[in-house]
């Protein structure tokens, strides 16, 4: 039987690999729409990025709490889970709405992993979340750079390897 430390641990790692597979889902979808060369290579690594996290959350699954994860929640941890069951995105019409989305997502997913590194005692499980938070932090602010660079603050576009959103 689980001691109720691991149901904690199941529960908020179960949450966050729904949420890394529906930012998979976006960003690819994202991907798949850019029309800009440069803007779809960037997506399409934010989409490996939440391959990655999923990967990195299923062999901590693993480790920690040893079962097989079985179903995952409906809803995973930021504002995509709400997209997706409504129908929202397809009522996105702009890049600009898809950016604001995808920055409200991963800021979600900031404050998801932050919180959930509080909710545990084990050394190895809080450094693990708290590097899946600096990186979805990493990605906020690349996605509010591209939002600036959108709003005519500058154009990122036209400063080729120097380009704010970093690979």
């Amino acid at each position: 039987m689980q001691s109720e430390q691991y149901k904690d641990k199941a529960g908020i790692l179960k949450s966050a690999i729904k949420g890394e597979e529906d930012g998979y889902i976006f960003y690819n979808l994202l991907a798949e729409k850019a029309t800009n060369l440069e803007a779809k290579r960037r997506l399409e690594n934010l989409r490996n990025d939440e391959k990655r996290h999923k990967a990195v959350l299923i062999n901590l699954y693993k480790k920690f709490v040893g079962d097989e994860i079985g179903e995952l929640p409906a809803k995973g941890i930021n504002a995509l889970a709400q997209v997706f069951e409504k129908g929202r995105l397809k009522r996105l019409r702009s890049e600009i709405d898809y950016i604001n989305l995808a920055i409200d997502a991963e800021l979600a997913a900031t404050r998801f992993y932050k919180e959930g590194k509080q909710l545990v005692e084990d050394t190895e499980f809080r450094q693990i979340m708290e590097q899946l938070e600096d990186e979805e932090h990493s990605h906020y602010e690349l996605l509010m750079a591209e939002r600036e660079a959108m709003s005519g603050n500058y154009y990122w576009f036209s400063t080729e390897d120097s380009a704010p959103m970093e690979d």
